[in-house]
């Protein structure tokens, strides 16, 4: 799978119902800013690459798990992503694991979501970026479970290291901080974004619109 394919994924694709989620909970402590999060990991895009081998019928499985969650049918959709978890080889393994704690969570198991995200942080599931991933997607589920301090602690450092994610890691930082009432917190991690040469044109955009807004 390619890297630069996972990272176009996390860069454009927007979920609007954890924004949504996350905006019910904490708006009215963002002053009116509407709390973007970036979204991780979409599953639509993998299983296309695995159907061209061998693989195709763990990518027919994915697929239809997959097409379960898009249905609504988050509980047995987990269960299937899980079933291929346990079932699939190695990529399969991976991707499916992260799919099953996503569809726990919208199945409104966010703790056992939460957990099963912290396992594989544990254990080092999946490739370094995969694994930038799954602490990205921890931290967003720990911010509606468990409040700002945990999303925090999910994030690690990787907003301060040198993942091509780094950014995106940096605005749930900022989120998280905002929802605690960290205005200068939340405002010092826009910041790093707006400094950052890397940072893409419409991360600039979105952070300095957000750090007028704060009156930063």
């Amino acid at each position: 799978m390619s890297d630069d394919l996972i990272f176009r994924e996390v860069d454009e694709d927007v979920r609007r119902e954890r924004m949504e989620a996350v905006w019910k909970r904490y708006g009215g402590l963002a002053l009116g800013i509407a709390v973007l999060i970036v979204a991780i990991v979409a599953g639509s895009v993998y299983w296309k690459d695995y159907q061209k081998t061998e693989r195709e019928e763990q990518g027919a499985r994915f697929e239809a798990a997959l097409a379960l969650v898009e249905q609504e049918q988050f509980a047995e959709g987990a269960a299937a992503f899980e079933q291929l978890a346990a079932e699939g080889n190695d990529g399969y393994e991976v991707l499916a694991t992260i799919q099953a704690a996503a569809a726990r969570a919208k199945a409104g198991e966010g703790e056992a979501a939460l957990s099963a995200y912290d396992r594989m942080i544990e254990t080092g599931l999946g490739t370094e970026r995969q694994q930038d991933i799954i602490r990205m997607k921890a931290a967003l589920l720990a911010l509606e479970v468990e409040g700002s301090d945990a999303a925090i602690q999910r994030l690690g450092d990787l907003p301060d290291g040198n993942s091509v994610f780094r950014n995106a890691a940096r605005e749930i930082r900022a989120t998280a901080l905002l929802a605690s009432g960290d205005r200068e917190g939340a405002i010092s991690a826009l910041r790093a974004i707006a400094e950052d040469e890397t940072a893409t044109a419409a991360q600039r955009d979105r952070v300095s619109r957000f750090l007028l807004s704060l009156g930063g």
